[in-house]
Parts: C-alpha cells; sequence; structure tokens
C-alpha cells in the first residue's frame, strides 16, 4: 500500500500514533498560521477572504440563523420518520442513498443543495472509519461550507445546481483557468472540483468492499481506490499522511456493520443502491466540466 506496504503489521501499529501526531501537529500548525484548511489537505493556497481570524463569540452572536429552502423538490425521496438526536450524528446509507437520488432531476440537473447533503452524510461515513480520518472530514467540510457560502451570497439563485453554476462562473469570468486573486473566494467550479474528485474515490471504495471476500482488508480496498481517483492531485506529503490513514480503517466486518446493521447481505443492497447513485451524478458533473475543458483546474 504505497510507500508502507512493506512494513509488517507491528511496526504499522507503532508507527500510527507518530503519523496521526504528525498529522495533527500539520492541522494546528496551520490553524496558527491562519491557513484555511484547504492549504493544509489540498495543497491550497491562503484565502484572506475567509477571514485570518476566527471571530469573537459577539460577532457570533450577531450571525442570524440560515433560512430553511424550499428550493429543492424531492425527487425520489421517500416520506420517514424523523431521526432521534442521536441518529442525526450518525451515519446512515439511506440518507446518503436519498441525498444524492434527489440531487438529480429529471433533465439531469445536479441540485446543489442535494450534492451537498449527500457529502454531508460521506463526512459521516470518514468520521466512523476513525480519527485518523478527521483531518480529511475537516478539509471536506471547509469545501462544503465555501460552497454554501456561494449559495448565500449576492449571486446564490445562480448556484442552484451545477450547469446553472458553471454558466455563471464562465460568463463572469470567475473560474480562474491558470490562478485566482487572493481577495476573491474560491470559485465554486473549482471548489466543487475538489469535492467531484474525492467523490470518485469513495464511489470506487464501496464497489471495492461490496464485491470484497470475506478476507478483503478494507485498508487495501481504500488505498487502491486512492491511488486511482484521487492520488494523482496531491502532493507527496498529503500522500504519505493519507496512507497513514488508511492503516487504522476497521475491518471489513466492522465497516459492514457501519453500512448496515442488519448484516452482511443487506449491507450489500444499501452499497449497490448508494454506488449507483453516486455514479450517476458523478458522471454527469463529468460530462458539464469535460465539455468546458475544466477536469484540471489547478
Amino acid at each position: 500500500m504505497g510507500a508502507f506496504s512493506w512494513a509488517p503489521p507491528r511496526l504499522c501499529r507503532l508507527l500510527l500514533p507518530l503519523g496521526v501526531f504528525f498529522l495533527f501537529l500539520l492541522y494546528f500548525s496551520s490553524r496558527h498560521l491562519h491557513l484555511p484548511h484547504s492549504a493544509c489537505i489540498w495543497g491550497g493556497r491562503p484565502c484572506p477572504w475567509f477571514g485570518q481570524a476566527p471571530p469573537d463569540k459577539e460577532d457570533e452572536e450577531k450571525i442570524p440563523p440560515r433560512p430553511v429552502s424550499t428550493e429543492m423538490p424531492s425527487y425520489g425521496l421517500t416520506s420517514e420518520t424523523p431521526d432521534s438526536p442521536f441518529q442525526e450524528h450518525q451515519f446512515q446509507i439511506q440518507r446518503l442513498i436519498s441525498a444524492f437520488k434527489a440531487s438529480l432531476t429529471p433533465n439531469e440537473q445536479i441540485l446543489l443543495q442535494g450534492y451537498l447533503s449527500g457529502w454531508k452524510e460521506l463526512i459521516k461515513f470518514m468520521d466512523a472509519l476513525g480519527a485518523a480520518f478527521g483531518l480529511i472530514s475537516r478539509e471536506t467540510q471547509n469545501k462544503i461550507s465555501i460552497m454554501e457560502h456561494h449559495q448565500r451570497g449576492e449571486h446564490g439563485h445562480h448556484y442552484r445546481t451545477v450547469q446553472s453554476m458553471v454558466t455563471f462562473e464562465l460568463a463572469n469570468g470567475l473560474v480562474g483557468f491558470q490562478s485566482l486573486p487572493e481577495d476573491q473566494p474560491p470559485s465554486g467550479c473549482r471548489t466543487l472540483l475538489r469535492l467531484h474528485r474525492a467523490l470518485k474515490w469513495l464511489e470506487l471504495f464501496l464497489h471495492k468492499l461490496r464485491t470484497s471476500k470475506k478476507d478483503g482488508d478494507p485498508s487495501q480496498m481504500c488505498a487502491e481506490a486512492y491511488r486511482e481517483a484521487l492520488a494523482p492531485y496531491h502532493r507527496w506529503w498529503v500522500r504519505q499522511a493519507v496512507a497513514l490513514a488508511f492503516l487504522a480503517m476497521p475491518s471489513r466486518q466492522e465497516l459492514y456493520r457501519i453500512v448496515s446493521p442488519k448484516g452482511e447481505q443487506k449491507g450489500q443492497a444499501m452499497l449497490l443502491a448508494a454506488i449507483g447513485n453516486l455514479a450517476r451524478v458523478y458522471n454527469i458533473t463529468q460530462e458539464v466540466y469535460a465539455s468546458h475543458g475544466m477536469l484540471e483546474l489547478p
């Protein structure tokens, strides 16, 4: 598995705490320097527009609550009983399926609200994989926050679908094919592309998990999916840090319990539905970006 495939299990267990400590040291160092998480994980640059220092408590209290949007139609959603507060913070694959299914309209427009809701559920899944995935989860949440910042902004109505966002940002020179002014927030197109690439990683991993044998190693599956979908876009130290995180993954049996407490057979059926919805959304997004030459945005 990359740089760490040669290490025997005992050595891996000894190195893992040191590696996790190194990850957190990098993370908290970036916070001390007032760098955004994007500079830490995705190799991005500082974003002065996002604020160089955390807001005062008084400022936080002045922030009005975000209004509940009613724009997104419930394509494919079924009525369910409300989740308890405990369940709300747990990964539930049915919510993942419903969110990505709801994000796709009959004419294949991708609704960003549903897309981001699906990603919030994927963050819960990554959190369930262990503390070593915490930095990846936080970086993903940072990308979601950038997208929601655009949705709440002056031009928020242009950020209703992936297609409308692409049209708007291209027409107004906001994409930043080469670079982006430091006083400007990261474009929606560039930010979504990072989520898009990561979506392929998780889609591939879930597929490998579903088709794996009883003695399959989730660490190996996740590493293979990462090398195929994400590693080409990451710097060397990021690839090594991610490889360490994979060493701490739960067993295959534990992963199936996370996916479905009702057993592996039910879990495989749920995984099949989830993979199908992720793949459909990914493929349409891929076509949109490819048609505008945006698959290699910096």
